[in-house]
């Protein structure tokens, strides 16, 4: 009986454990493709809410990435986490523990902006129309599954693609 008992208790902490790690925060992995991970590229995360979802959706990338710095870029650097290529690694990981995290947590942040300066001719379209915007669901959301998984994004030449689907 205490056996059972035993067994019952430890299954109901497993499933504790799994509840809370759906709740945690994620690895991401930024990976630039061969072709352009020599180039000088930027790429911004920027954890977004829901209420302001549509100004980053709808908002030019030429006009983001081209000097001097565009205002909403300058306003949102306290959530964006910057990674630049062409000078180290072709894959930067964005640590669960990372700070930035915690930022996007606290500003209850729902979306995931990638935004990438790819080099070339690019038409300003909404959403991830553009190819230099994709829209993902935010790091910790239940859209990634259980348990969390590490989210990989890879830059190419001529757009962003992810290589983990949410669900």
């Amino acid at each position: 009986m205490k056996t059972g008992l035993l067994k019952g208790q430890m299954c109901g902490l497993l499933l504790v454990g799994l509840l809370a790690g759906g709740c945690s925060r994620q690895v991401v992995n930024v990976i630039a493709a061969d072709d352009i991970c020599k180039k000088s590229i930027e790429v911004h995360l920027v954890g977004v809410n829901r209420y302001e979802k549509d100004t980053w959706e709808t908002m030019s990338m030429t006009e983001y990435w081209t000097p001097p710095e565009n205002e909403l870029r300058k306003s949102a650097k306290a959530y964006t986490h910057v990674i630049k290529f062409g000078q180290g690694p072709c894959e930067i990981a964005l640590d669960k523990k990372a700070p930035i995290q915690g930022i996007w947590k606290s500003r209850k942040a729902e979306y995931l902006f990638v935004l990438a300066d790819l080099r070339g001719i690019f038409s300003d379209l909404p959403g991830n129309a553009d190819a230099r915007r994709l829209i993902l669901p935010a790091i910790g959301s239940e859209d990634w599954g259980l348990p969390p998984k590490t989210i990989n994004i890879r830059i190419e030449g001529g757009n962003i693609v992810p290589l983990t689907i949410p669900k």
